[in-house]
């Protein structure tokens, strides 16, 4: 392997063979995996979507441009035409930005049908539940979907987090049931998780994978754990980043650092454009659950009602009407306080990106070690399809590999010594031997 090393922004960047074919190559592949090799998928000629909030009308929005007659069901009236006029503005959005034509927007509104009626779920042969991020509401509406579809309809659904096994309880026909992880605007982004449940059938996981091809998405096997691939590998990046704040970096500067990596925006700014009530209510969950988060100063701002653009005020703040983030002292003096004990360090750009990369690479490898993810360059997709990874590095574990995965061990290594990072895992050490992942 040549290895060629240039600088952007003050940080090595490394490339191994061509990192843009590799993606390329892997986005390709990625649209019919060799396991499902022969299995035929069932036709898709009608689809629905429950749940007419900002990820379902993305969802529908997805599903029309693909010509698929639609059924969208909302709780009651009020909440059917919120759903619809939703939808009607991201097509007359597309319109006015010159992506589509105004006879086209109104085409793909008119195969839209809204109710508030179970029965009219009754002849679609795919059902995607895209309601709030609660299990038992989960449940609840697979109960009502299940009573009125047909028999051999797939139905899915869009959780994040959720086990697909537990929201599948007690549906009949659990062989048809798989979750179909779409991201944020689901019309915009181009991944899709697949997540099979172990009763899931070859032709319904096979299905998913079609439904991607029609989407133009990209499709990605996911196993069952919080988080699925993605955004297990966010929270790990969002606790690095929280323990470089603790050890004297600034929110400013990490944002800086990664997007200088190449990234359009760093894990602070992201997190006050999506919100840190999402991740608050995740957390709380998960020490329910008997686990232990980290994430001292976050939780302390979502205390105190700092969610991000949507208050005023998260990570930085904000004035009215202008999304600028802007350094906040009430921020700095929580960092300061919960940074108490925690040993000081001089980052620059370059070990800012180190903290937080090769950590996300050993949660990465952990994932395939437990066969969530079935191949490296499937993670490579992920994050940068979902998540902003820049594509000319090629992917997450691509990057490692071309930097040479022995020196993210000893990185890992020493970074878990001084309490900044956990130790590489027995598959990352398996990997650095052979030097590469698969």
């Amino acid at each position: 392997m040549t290895l060629s090393i240039v600088h952007r922004g003050g940080i090595a960047d490394v490339t191994a063979g061509n990192p843009l074919r590799h993606v390329f190559l892997t986005e390709r592949a990625a649209r019919h995996p060799p396991e499902l090799a022969g299995i035929e998928p069932r036709p898709i000629r009608s689809a629905a979507v429950v749940g007419g909030g900002t990820m379902g009308v993305g969802i529908a929005a997805a599903l029309r441009s693909a010509c698929l007659p639609l059924v969208l069901i909302e709780r009651d009236h009020a909440a059917v035409e919120g759903a619809l006029a939703r939808l009607r503005a991201l097509f007359d959005g597309a319109v006015k930005r010159g992506r589509i034509s105004a006879g086209l927007a109104a085409e793909r509104m008119a195969g839209v049908t809204g109710s508030t009626d179970w029965a009219a779920l009754a002849e679609a042969d795919l059902i995607i539940e895209a309601v709030f991020e609660d299990l038992d509401v989960k449940r609840g509406v697979f109960q009502s979907v299940a009573a009125v579809c047909r028999e051999d309809a797939i139905l899915a659904t869009n959780t994040s987090y959720l086990d697909p096994e537990r929201i599948a309880e007690g549906i009949g026909g659990p062989e048809r049931f798989l979750g179909l992880h779409f991201f944020s605007p689901a019309q915009v982004m181009k991944l899709v998780e697949i997540v099979p449940t172990h009763a899931t059938a070859p032709e319904v996981l096979a299905t998913g994978f079609a439904l991607a091809r029609m989407l133009n998405k990209i499709p990605v096997r996911a196993g069952i754990s919080d988080g699925f691939i993605g955004n297990r590998l966010l929270r790990v990046t969002r606790m690095q980043a929280e323990r470089l704040l603790l050890s004297g970096a600034t929110p400013a500067g990490v944002d800086a650092a990664m997007r200088a990596f190449g990234l359009p925006m760093g894990p602070f700014e992201a997190q006050d454009l999506g919100g840190l009530d999402i991740a608050a209510s995740q957390r709380r969950t998960a020490r329910a659950r008997g686990e232990t988060p980290f994430a001292p100063v976050a939780d302390r701002l979502a205390a105190i009602e700092r969610f991000g653009q949507k208050s005023g005020g998260g990570w930085y703040d904000y004035a009215p009407g202008d999304r600028t983030p802007r350094p906040s002292a009430t921020v700095a003096r929580i960092i300061a306080e919960e940074a108490q004990g925690w040993p000081g360090r001089d980052w620059n750009d370059a070990s800012m990106v180190e903290c937080i990369l090769w950590p996300m690479v050993n949660e990465a490898a952990r994932t395939i070690e437990d066969r969530t993810a079935l191949r490296a360059a499937d993670i490579d997709l992920v994050e940068i399809h979902g998540y902003g990874f820049p594509r000319w590095r090629g992917g997450p574990m691509y990057y490692a590999e071309a930097r040479g995965l022995d020196g993210v061990v000893a990185a890992l290594s020493a970074m878990a010594e001084e309490g900044f990072a956990e130790p590489p895992c027995g598959r990352l050490f398996q990997a650095a031997a052979r030097g590469r992942f698969s």
